[in-house]
């Protein structure tokens, strides 16, 4: 039997090959698509669940509220806290701190701790993660050499395979041989770890002892073990909780630990710890994750339906096509049902049909995939080798997939071709016993361009979106400006540094600070103006700059000016905004008065600056003070004038080298720190692009195949319409007009849904673009022009046939 129908659904097959092609193709297409999409969103998913006590494990956010209403979140916590925790509440299981990252400049001693060879020397972004024994209790990695207790004692690193083999060659010769870290710290190599799987938020390839913090706390990080009020994202606490330990209940014993510990005589602000679940760690943008690499829930919703959606629309491909075939076969479903055919034996046919354009169409689907992964890992960060491994099993779920895309496109289909009766076939009333199904078939063909539409439409937005931003006035230069890294362990050579880059006749400017305009660094402080004894009700943010800094980037005095390099006492520059929370409007008039600064002395304002974006378009202009901190200076920013800034940048280099042998040079112009800002708007909207894409064409592929149907259904009918002089522009008009009824019902569709999509995506701009009218006119004159290439070959080519050939008897 089976047997049989694999027969007769191979000729029927090779009889229609042109739309099995297409079915073959769309669905190919679909799938593909879909793979990656549902790659991305399992990887996406899947980080840190392979720890045993992932759902027992909590980080520790503070949220402190403001007198004014305002308020602000953040992973990090004093640093007396964590020993606080294991005393006051002794029912959390596990309290680990953490500290990091340290971006750390490593330089490798080898067996001598004295070396006086610092040429092995590397710059280490993103790594460096300050630990105790009890984070390896917490979280499951896997260890070569050693164990987590040689982290108990100070000056110890413990590194990954691929770092120990980077420094030593051999990862098991690694362990007793020293590092340098940031020039001021020798470590000794106590262990060695397996590479950290890709899919964990924890950078593991340097790990240093947190009891070296303890010792030396000013050599890593800010504040000491003693201090409640100063705070640092950097420093973070992870608890684990006992089992069928209620998260409210350790939430109430947070609460009461914040009222006993925090200074009560301070009534401008409340501070409360609260728990925030570990399996947020890798999806919460606000706290973010020591990767720098948060990615929201709504981002892989929004592509995990757009795979449903392609998928969907490939499906619905099939259905359309295979079910307009119906009249075709009406004969065959006759012929068989007389000869004693049964209708379930019917739907097994045309089931097998269905099966074997799938299986071909899901095997070409994965060939595809497995040839874009280099491009999925370019649009998302996904590496590719984990990407295959979608299920242990690969061929299993590929044969699951088969099956279920063959009762999901073949099911409608088969049902309705074996319905006919055999009465109505031979009278030729076929084509009126599945009415049902042109309506479906027009309904299918308007949900595949109403979902085109909306991305079509999400497209544009997002692009106008990122124009917009790319040409905001940000407040600041940002074009023809270097940043190069520096270390705070040789500041008292930036002078020097300064007068030899200026040597350079490209350089017009040089500045040092702790970061630039805008940046992902956030420095918090409380603050007194109107009294200099009592606190404002809102915190304002800071910079460490030197009084270059208003030079190098361009940004503008409304009153007073910078201060000077050679200031040795304490002056303060603030911008507008600041004036306008403290209800002031003339800037000149706070000139020389004087503010305090945390728990600082007072000292005067010097200039009031014109406002500036502090970090990217999404959150709005803070009130900020910049001044003087030299210890503080991380970044150093050169203002180049020149044509050929390649060379340019080689002098740089060379200047910086002369007088900082010791540290590798890493700089990167300034515009490509601010692209980071909106990696994520980016990468969503190359996916809408390419995706957008997709769908049109696969929706196109069903209108061509619906259009041929069409068409030849209608042959006799054109001849005679042909006879009686239409025209072929005419004829043309009449084949088509039926289609673009539908994409007209899709727009209106599409419309409103992707105006209150993208309306909801831009809420969290604070600035944006307007949604503008002719967006949504665009689109539909591209649907309208798609749709028309799509069906007017086919109506032409049927509007030029010779009628003498349409009108031949059969």
């Amino acid at each position: 039997m089976l047997r049989n129908n694999l027969k007769i659904a191979l000729r029927n097959l090779s009889r229609h090959r042109g739309f099995t092609i297409l079915n073959t193709l769309g669905l190919s297409v679909g799938v593909a698509a879909a793979l990656l999409l549902f790659m991305v969103v399992r990887y996406e998913n899947s980080f840190d669940k392979f720890h045993a006590n992932y759902d027992r494990i909590y980080r520790v956010i503070r949220q402190q509220a403001y007198a004014d209403g305002s308020g602000e979140v953040t992973p990090g916590a004093p640093l007396p806290v964590a020993a606080a925790l294991k005393t006051d509440i002794p029912q959390f299981e596990r309290v680990v701190p953490i500290y990091g990252t340290l971006d750390p400049q490593v330089t490798v001693l080898g067996r001598n701790p004295d070396s006086g060879d610092l040429s092995a020397k590397f710059i280490e972004d993103n790594e460096g993660l300050m630990v105790d024994p009890g984070f390896f209790k917490m979280f499951d990695f896997q260890w070569l050499e050693g164990g987590p207790d040689v982290l108990a004692e100070p000056n110890v690193v413990v590194l990954s395979r691929k770092f120990a083999e980077k420094y030593f060659k051999d990862y098991q010769q690694a362990v007793g041989q020293y590092l340098r870290i940031n020039n001021t710290t020798t470590m000794k190599v106590g262990g060695i770890l397996e590479d950290a799987p890709q899919n964990t938020d924890f950078p593991l390839n340097i790990v240093l002892s947190y009891e070296s913090k303890r010792t030396q706390p000013k050599l890593f990080g800010f504040g000491d073990f003693e201090n409640w009020g100063s705070t640092s994202s950097s420093d973070q606490i992870f608890v684990q909780l006992p089992e069928n330990f209620e998260v409210a209940s350790a939430n109430a014993l947070l609460e009461k630990f914040s009222r006993k510990h925090y200074d009560k005589r301070n009534d401008k602000d409340k501070k409360t710890h609260s728990l925030s679940p570990f399996a947020a760690l890798h999806h919460d943008t606000e706290l973010d994750n020591y990767k720098d690499r948060a990615v929201p829930r709504e981002r892989i919703r929004n592509i995990a339906i757009v795979g449903v959606l392609i998928l969907l629309m490939a499906c619905i491909n099939f259905i359309n096509i295979y079910s307009a075939l119906a009249t075709k076969r009406a004969k065959e479903v006759g012929v068989r049902k007389v000869l004693g055919s049964q209708k379930g034996q019917l739907v097994a046919q045309f089931l097998t049909e269905t099966f074997l354009v799938v299986l071909a169409s899901v095997l070409a689907g994965f060939m595809l995939a497995y040839m874009a992964l280099p491009i999925l890992e370019n649009m998302f960060d996904v590496p590719t080798d984990p990407a295959l491994d979608i299920v242990p099993r690969l061929g299993l779920w590929l044969a699951g997939l088969s099956l279920g895309l063959t009762f999901l496109a073949g099911l409608y289909p088969a049902l309705v071709l074996s319905s006919f009766s055999p009465l109505e076939v031979f009278q030729k009333k076929a084509s009126r016993g599945w009415a049902g199904g042109l309506t479906l078939r027009q309904s299918l063909i308007v949900f595949q361009f109403a979902a085109a539409l909306v991305l079509i439409i999400g497209t544009v937005i997002n692009l106008r979106q990122m124009e917009y931003i790319s040409q905001l006035d940000l407040g600041f230069v940002k074009e023809g400006v270097y940043n190069l890294n520096l270390d705070t362990e040789y500041s008292a050579r930036n002078a020097t540094l300064r007068n030899e880059l200026l040597q350079i006749p490209e350089v017009s400017a040089v500045s040092f600070s702790s970061d630039p305009p805008s940046s992902s660094n956030n420095w918090g402080s409380n603050f007194a103006y109107t009294n200099l004894s009592e606190d404002e009700d809102f915190e304002i943010s800071m910079k460490m700059a030197d009084g270059d800094y208003f030079k190098t980037y361009g940004i503008e005095f409304l009153a007073g000016g910078p201060y000077a390099n050679a200031d040795t006492s304490t002056k303060f520059v603030v911008n507008e905004r600041l004036l306008q929370k403290l209800g002031i409007k003339d800037p000149a008039s706070v000139i020389g008065h004087k503010l305090r600064m945390g728990g600082w002395e007072p000292a005067p304002i010097v200039g009031v600056i014109k406002d500036f974006h502090t970090k990217s378009a999404r959150e709005d202009i803070d009130p900020i003070l910049i001044t003087q901190l030299s210890k503080f200076y991380w970044s150093g920013a050169v203002k180049l004038e020149s044509k050929n800034l390649p060379q340019t940048v080689a002098k740089v280099k060379v200047a910086y080298e002369k007088i900082f042998p010791e540290v590798p040079f890493v700089g990167k112009f300034y515009e490509e720190n601010i692209e980071n800002f909106y990696q994520a708007e980016q990468q969503m909207g190359l996916l809408y692009r390419v995706f957008a894409g997709l769908t049109v064409f696969i929706a196109c592929l069903g209108l061509f195949g619906l259009s041929a149907f069409a068409a030849e259904q209608r042959t006799k009918e054109i001849g005679v319409r042909k006879v009686l002089g239409a025209s072929v522009l005419g004829l043309t008009a009449l084949l088509s007009k039926d289609f673009l009824k539908l994409v007209g019902i899709a727009i209106v569709i599409a419309s409103p849904i992707a105006w209150y999509l993208m309306k909801s995506w831009m809420a969290g701009f604070q600035y944006q673009i307007g949604i503008e009218w002719w967006v949504f006119v665009v689109a539909a004159l591209l649907a309208v022009a798609v749709a028309l290439g799509s069906v007017s070959y086919q109506a032409i080519r049927a509007a030029l046939m010779n009628p003498v050939k349409s009108l031949r008897s059969e």
